[in-house]
């Protein structure tokens, strides 16, 4: 580790400690300056007393090396009570703005936390929406291990995502800048455009030309069925099927809601479509889900008694990528 670097201890947390508090969760978030790619959201919930190993390991992510960070991800993820990563697109970071697209990420994080976090230390945010004592320091990273193993987390996570970016998008060099405005990237975008993951709200790519859209209707599909299923985990439930296959159809999405057993239903329309997506899944379609939400049911060893069938109508930005999710529940009745 570098010695310069500051340490973070654990006297913020032995502060809430003292108040009754157990689970403390530390939050903070990467990618806010990118040019593309999500912006992440880390949230870890250490045990009381930090082993030594983690105290060794745990810095601000930005003083770290890769390898150095990588190691310290494998330390705090063996030692945490909980932790998780949330994540806000690039569509929606255009759609809200950059900062309520941090508290956005810093919101399903913590949802996603398994146990629930009692409090918060935030670095440099607030998040008034969530009814929690929390705290917010600015450069926490450096101050808090909870809020500085929540930036290892957050920065390892979305550093492998970029890496997988690369593979789809190899022209931008996402696997060596990881989305930020490097010469490499700014040439780039100069020369072929900017690409669906680029944040179209940020300069320069407020002035560049239309990114390349997906080629198809169903890579369109499939990309729409991804970001309901990440917006159902979101907010607490379990996907446990995608695409069931029968003869009457195709069941796009199956999600458990606590003992209720969900089909969702994905329609990809833009912002100025007139139609709702529940007339979109009348009559004959209608019939046809349901005939294939049975199949399902009788295919599984469970006997499900509570069941329903949802329309996730996610709408699709002017350079069609998913921005937003609205879900109408049992929206087919049989």
């Amino acid at each position: 580790m570098q010695g310069t670097s500051p340490v973070p201890d654990t006297e913020f947390e032995r502060q809430f400690h003292r108040q009754g508090y157990s689970r403390i969760a530390g939050l903070d978030e990467v990618g806010r300056g990118c040019l593309a790619g999500p912006v992440a959201a880390g949230a870890v919930i250490l045990p009381t007393r930090p082993s030594t190993d983690l105290s060794e390991v745990v810095r601000d992510s930005k003083q770290l090396t890769r390898r150095q960070r990588e190691s310290a991800y494998g330390v705090i993820i063996e030692s945490a009570l909980a932790y998780s990563v949330g994540w806000t697109s690039a569509a929606e970071i255009d759609r809200i703005g950059i900062v309520p697209s941090v508290r956005l990420a810093m919101r399903r994080a913590l949802l996603r936390l398994q146990p629930a976090a009692d409090c918060l230390l935030i670095d440099a945010l607030s998040l008034r929406t969530i009814n929690l004592p929390q705290k917010s320091i600015i450069r926490g990273d450096s101050k808090s291990m909870s809020i500085a193993a929540a930036s290892i987390v957050a920065k390892v996570q979305r550093d492998g995502l970029m890496t997988k970016l690369a593979e789809t998008y190899p022209e931008y060099g996402f696997e060596s800048h990881k989305g930020y405005g490097t010469k490499r990237h700014t040439d780039e975008i100069g020369r072929r455009g900017p690409c669906p993951e680029h944040r179209m709200s940020f300069s320069p790519l407020s002035k560049a030309p239309t990114p390349r859209v997906q080629s198809s209707r169903t890579e369109i599909g499939r990309s729409a069925e991804s970001f309901a299923a990440a917006a159902l985990e979101n907010r607490g439930m379990s996907i446990v099927g995608r695409n069931f296959h029968t003869r009457f159809g195709e069941v796009d999405l199956v999600a458990l809601a606590g003992e209720t057993l969900v089909f969702v239903e994905v329609r990809a329309r833009r912002s100025s479509s007139f139609v709702t997506p529940a007339e979109t899944v009348m009559g004959e379609k209608s019939r046809r889900l349901i005939l294939a939400s049975q199949r399902f049911l009788q295919d599984t060893d469970v006997r499900w008694t509570d069941w329903r069938i949802d329309v996730a109508s996610v709408e699709l930005d002017k350079w069609e990528r998913p921005s937003a999710v609205e879900f109408i529940e049992s929206a087919i009745e049989e």
